[in-house]
């Protein structure tokens, strides 16, 4: 399946050690950023707790998809309780966690061939429009098709002076989609989301709300509430199939 191989995991030293270097204009350099796959769940999970620590949208999600009620409170501790959980079922069931620059960035991904259901809420709002609506436009879109399917990304935002870690593991897995003949698919759960992955070559095929008559715009809730905006992104180095049917 995987043409483009990922890297094993590696000590900071080691991959240190290891970076080739890039020639850019004027004869700068820039190191090339190792792609790490990664068993260090907990050490994922923290990064991507740092990276959504003051995501209102992934709280909701996260306590959607625990079946927790929005009006509970709920900690952050619980919170990246459920994340974590999720990160070990993606890598029991066949998913990628890998890790960038030392764990400043961590990505979760399933591979062609290697794609599971999630369970469903006991929200059956939720449940069309998170499960049964994304994954029919997915499928009007990729027809035959396959593709990976990030889960999740982030960046440790504690350490703003580390740069080019999501980038090389966006472009790690362009590289591989490009040669499988695949595509790459997502989801923003935000505007500012949206902007990244547009940056990165990603194309927004499919706008759609999710809490509305939950919760406002900062996840309290609210049953005038207008809840998030989201977005289905894929990039492809090509035409999709079902495209010019959306």
């Amino acid at each position: 399946m995987i043409s483009v191989p990922i890297s094993p995991p590696a000590s900071p030293a080691d991959i240190t050690k290891s970076k080739p270097e890039v020639k850019l204009n004027k004869g700068h350099t820039r190191a090339v950023v190792p792609v790490n796959l990664t068993k260090d769940i907990e050490r994922a999970t923290l990064t991507l707790a740092k990276a959504f620590h003051e995501s209102r949208a992934n709280d909701y999600l996260m306590k959607k998809f625990a079946n927790i009620s929005v009006h509970e409170k709920v900690s952050k501790m619980r919170i990246n309780a459920v994340l974590h959980y999720f990160n070990t079922e993606f890598s029991d069931k066949g998913g990628e966690i890998v890790e960038a620059n030392d764990f400043d960035a961590v990505a979760v991904w399933t591979g062609p061939g290697y794609h599971f259901d999630q369970d469903l809420t006991n929200d059956p709002v939720f449940n069309k429009i998170f499960f049964d609506d994304l994954h029919d436009k997915r499928e009007q879109l990729l027809q035959d098709v396959d593709c990976y399917y990030l889960f999740i990304i982030g960046k440790d935002l504690s350490q703003p002076e580390v740069r080019g870690s999501v980038r090389a593991i966006f472009e790690h897995y362009k590289q591989r989609a490009d040669a499988e003949g695949v595509a790459l698919v997502l989801e923003a759960i935000n505007e500012h989301a949206k902007s990244v992955y547009e940056y990165f070559g990603f194309k927004n095929y499919y706008t759609f709300t999710y809490g509305v008559g939950e919760v406002d715009s900062e996840g309290n809730p609210d049953p005038n509430g207008e809840g998030f905006t989201g977005y289905l992104m894929l990039y492809y180095n090509g035409d999709l199939p079902g495209a010019k049917d959306v």
